[in-house]
């Protein structure tokens, strides 16, 4: 077994020669790390006009036996069925013929993936700009493409997330799906505390009871994660903040994701895509959407042949006339994933092969500068469309606010009111107060003042009954006694009683008065 060498491929002969040894077709790039899929080597074909990595290896060792090596046959069968525009495309696998001992190494290539779709995110996250929605359609009509396609094989993805959304050098989606490259699922991530995952409410339920293996429809799983990472696509907001990992089981923000779902309507994206990432985020999974409710459904269909295949480009064209903006270039279209450093030349043999080096180093840079020329072009074409889409999108943005602006305006004009007529009433209970205090006041004065300042009408009878006059009675005086005879004498007498004894009425009259 150790001196055969077995290849296998799924494309045509232009990716490897069988007749032709493999370490004569590649060439080594370094080494990169995948965050899905752990430690890779990078390589590209030698005929290939590129100087970023096209293929990676993959190295799996098994025991020696023929039951090992069905094994590895089987695997290649099966990942050899998993051809789809939408998935990672397998090149075929190799046996190591040089092994002697006990191990087989076994070498898996795979097409290279540069960069994620976390990595759009991020791009327009640092640059304040919206991802054209037209993008967003495009997406998801290529990964709902590449799931239902799964579904057929019954394999699924099980970890739907940006950063696991892979895109291909022209910007096509490339799923990795569960089992052939991928070990782990996010629930299993979640559950071994490995890692983070956008699990549905049903596996957060069955993290709860600890299910290693947990049951649910992974279809409608792959949906949930979906929606939240659509979620992500429209706000350029980390959708796992909508989770709370630190409490056992973690609990999913119900609030935040309604949140996100009207900051999503506030930029501007339209009530189809609004209305979809809902259907993909309902709670109970008997009434979220299937996989091939989506593809059939009118709002997909319509919006992602309206706005066209193509997708906006993330860099704007540069001038090549220009050697420093050319270095510009060439520094920017480096992939978001970068290769190691290569295996350093021997100083000894270094000067000897710098001109053979440097002369095919200047051929691909013509190529290269041919190649980005062109492509200047279409990028200049699709310019004015990209700013028309995002003065749109800005224009919708500022209709938004301004009407929101305009509710608030509104709000507080009807709260000012209420204020004011809360204030005036409050004036007229003011109003009525003094009033009645006053009258209180009156009534207070009223029932101090002196009687003889106020007479009542007992009072004013008996004064015009007695008819007194306070002023001092007049002397009397009498006539000299000579000339008075005896009959005049008691006549005296008499008069003096009659005034004495009106004496008396009037000092009884005054008394009664003065009580």
């Amino acid at each position: 077994m150790g001196n055969q060498m077995h290849f296998a491929k799924t494309m045509d002969e232009s990716i490897f020669n069988k007749n032709i040894p493999l370490n004569s077709q590649i060439q080594h790039l370094g080494r990169q790390n995948y965050q899905h899929i752990e430690s890779v080597e990078l390589y590209k074909l030698k005929n290939e006009v590129t100087k970023f990595p096209t293929i990676f290896e993959k190295i799996i060792a098994n025991s020696v036996s023929s039951e090992q090596e069905g094994q590895l046959f089987n695997f290649h069968n099966q990942a050899q069925s998993l051809y789809h525009p939408n998935l990672i495309k397998y090149y075929g696998f190799y046996i190591d013929p040089e092994i002697t001992t006990n191990l087989i190494i076994s070498k898996w290539y795979y097409q290279a993936l540069n960069k994620t779709i976390k990595n759009i995110c991020s791009y327009h996250f640092q640059y304040k700009s919206l991802i054209p929605e037209k993008d967003l359609w495009n997406y998801l009509y290529q990964i709902f493409q590449g799931l239902q396609f799964l579904e057929t094989k019954q394999q699924w993805h099980l970890q739907i997330q940006p950063d696991a959304i892979y895109l291909d050098q022209n910007m096509q989606v490339r799923l990795i799906p569960m089992g052939i490259l991928r070990i782990l699922s996010g629930y299993s991530l979640v559950f071994n505390k490995q890692g983070q995952a956008l699990l549905s409410p049903e596996l957060i339920e069955q993290l709860r009871l600890k299910n290693i293996n947990p049951v649910h429809d992974p279809s409608k799983s792959d949906i949930f994660s979906l929606g939240m990472t659509l979620l992500e696509f429209m706000t350029l907001k980390s959708s796992f903040d909508c989770y709370s990992f630190n409490t056992n089981p973690p609990q999913l923000n119900d609030q935040l994701i309604e949140e996100r779902l009207q900051e999503s309507i506030m930029n501007g994206y339209s009530d189809d895509l609004i209305k979809l990432t809902k259907n993909m985020l309902q709670r109970d999974m008997h009434y979220r959407v299937g996989i091939r409710d989506v593809l059939n459904s009118k709002e997909l269909n319509q919006n992602y042949h309206n706005q066209g295949n193509n997708l906006s480009p993330l860099k704007p064209t540069l001038n090549l006339s220009n050697p420093r903006q050319q270095n510009v270039n060439q520094q920017e279209q480096k992939p978001f994933i970068q290769p190691s450093i290569p295996v350093p030349i021997e100083q000894s043999n270094f000067q000897q092969n710098q001109v053979s080096i440097f002369k095919p180093y200047l051929e691909l840079n013509k190529l290269d500068n041919i190649s980005n020329f062109q492509q200047s072009y279409h990028f200049r074409e699709k310019q004015d469309e990209e700013q028309l889409l995002r003065e749109q999108q800005i224009n919708r943005q500022l209709e938004q606010q301004l009407k929101q602006q305009q509710q608030m305006l509104q709000q507080q004009c009807q709260q000012q009111k209420k204020q004011q007529q809360i204030i005036e009433e409050q004036q007229r209970q003011l109003f009525s107060l003094q009033q009645q205090i006053k009258q209180i006041a009156t009534q207070i004065e009223q029932s101090h003042i002196e009687p003889t300042e106020i007479l009542n009408s007992s009072n004013l009878q008996d004064n015009f009954n007695y008819q007194i006059n306070l002023l001092p009675t007049p002397p009397i005086t009498y006539a000299s006694p000579i000339k008075h005879t005896l009959n005049d004498f008691t006549e005296n007498i008499e008069i003096q009683n009659r005034v004495n004894q009106v004496l008396a009425q009037s000092r009884q009259a005054i008394s009664r008065y003065k009580n």
